[in-house]
């Protein structure tokens, strides 16, 4: 069947929908003393094509969706576990595929929800050499259950606040990795090139604010 189809372009198709995208992308204005999560992400997708084929691997959540819905993969890998719900599954499926392609940068991105159900992993990447990035968007919530119960419960919380969370940046450096906290986006840029720069594990924190929502039209 294949050798008797013929071969068909569909380029007036694909630059329509170049097109829409480009027209219907939304743009995010910054929030002075914090990091747009979604900002972020498409300036670390722009980074990182300028490098590698990366692999990034969502957790949980709305990291999960800011994830996909802004990090452009060209030739790289979008590993997640999809709707399953599996918090703590982004920095030991990173480690994984950093293990099975060492040659290309592999993220991890996380919330400060799901980090702390897999924080114990550092010591993995230290004791053997992986040198995954880890990214923590921290708003010291649980933010998609803050997110649902806000719009369905209107807005009574149970069991999402995080206010309790230990200091990321000094639990990486009690494990030896390098890391650093952001909360502005103007920190951004330099932050990520110093993150592909180096070439041992690294943990970046960026602030988020509580009530950045999940979807692009919120």
């Amino acid at each position: 069947i294949t050798e008797k189809c013929e071969e068909f372009s569909h380029k007036d198709w694909v630059d329509d929908l170049k097109q829409r995208k480009a027209e219907h992308t939304p743009i995010f204005r910054s929030i002075a003393g914090q990091v747009d999560p979604r900002n972020f992400m498409r300036t670390l997708s722009e980074e990182v094509s300028k490098r590698s084929k990366a692999i990034l691997v969502a957790d949980v959540g709305e990291n999960q969706i800011w994830s996909a819905n802004n990090f452009a993969f060209k030739g790289g890998r979008f590993l997640t576990s999809g709707g399953l719900g599996t918090m703590g599954y982004s920095l030991g499926a990173a480690l994984g595929a950093k293990l099975a392609k060492p040659e290309r940068q592999v993220f991890a991105v996380c919330g400060d929800g799901s980090f702390q159900m897999m924080m114990c992993e550092l010591a993995t990447l230290v004791q053997h050499d992986i040198p995954v990035k880890v990214v923590i968007m921290q708003n010291n919530r649980l933010g998609m259950v803050r997110e649902l119960q806000d719009k369905l419960y209107d807005g009574r919380y149970s069991g999402v606040m995080l206010d309790g969370s230990p200091d990321f940046v000094k639990l990486a450096e009690a494990y030896g990795i390098p890391s650093e906290r952001i909360e502005d986006d103007s920190d951004v840029n330099a932050a990520i090139d110093r993150m592909l720069s180096s070439q041992s594990p690294y943990v970046l924190v960026c602030r988020v604010a509580e009530n950045i929502p999940s979807r692009q039209e919120d």
